[in-house]
């Protein structure tokens, strides 16, 4: 089988769009997503739509998922991230709000686990160092855990530890596996390409697409949202 996985829409629709674009020349079985379709950015009607429009996707919630619907408490977010889930939550229709509220925090397949944070805390543990890479292992029983959430690409396995993944890569899966599959709207990892993978026969593929990043930053301010949102676009910071 042959998936295609990505994480952290946030709204983004210019990302999203040439994702979906890439990801349809690849003949895949499958999509995942790893939640947070919304969240920062100026299209998250237009987003939900998108996603809520492809066959064969398997969806988990994020925590701004949660949070715009009143399902996450916002007190944990920054005040760049708060204002932005308190505007994207007055501008959401109430079909979006039903759909973002019954997302499942959890997916588990014969293969694969699917989470937003962590297999331990699936709303909102970062994982970043190694010990909770390594901790975490004990909470999902598939062979792959996929992860977002800090938008930082990475696989951890027990063999080789943490591998950061900033470019084009491709790995096989031999052994018990955390991965991050990285941002489609707001990449952090210092690339300010979209980001998803490929997934066939335990072989993941990493690519990076780029899009319209100032189309985007030009309709955040038009929406008066916060600027160290819109300018971390530019660098994938």
């Amino acid at each position: 089988m042959k998936l295609a996985v990505f994480s952290d829409i946030h709204s983004n629709i210019e990302a999203l769009d040439c994702v979906l674009k890439k990801i349809s020349l690849e003949n895949v079985d499958g999509l995942i997503c790893c939640g947070d379709i919304i969240g920062y950015g100026p299209n998250p009607n237009e987003c939900v739509e998108k996603i809520k429009s492809i066959k064969n996707i398997k969806i988990v919630a994020g925590n701004h998922d949660k949070a715009a619907v009143g399902l996450f408490d916002i007190n944990w977010f920054n005040d760049n991230a708060k204002a932005a889930i308190l505007w994207t939550s007055s501008v959401l229709t109430k079909e979006n709000k039903k759909f973002l509220g019954e997302l499942p925090e959890k997916i588990q397949t014969e293969n694969f686990t699917v989470v937003h944070g962590s297999p331990r805390e699936s709303i909102n543990e970062y994982l970043i160092k190694p010990s909770d890479m390594q901790d975490n292992l004990q909470f999902f029983e598939t062979q792959i855990c996929f992860i977002g959430h800090s938008h930082y690409p990475f696989v951890y396995t027990v063999e080789n530890g943490i591998t950061g993944l900033s470019t084009d890569i491709t790995l096989q899966i031999t052994s018990k596996s955390i991965i991050n599959v990285g941002s489609v709207g707001q990449p952090r990892d210092g690339d300010n390409r979209a980001c998803f993978l490929i997934l066939e026969d335990n072989k993941i593929t990493f690519h990076r697409v780029e899009y319209d990043i100032e189309k985007v930053q030009t309709k955040m301010r038009e929406k008066f949202l916060p600027e160290p949102l819109i300018t971390r676009l530019s660098y994938g910071k």
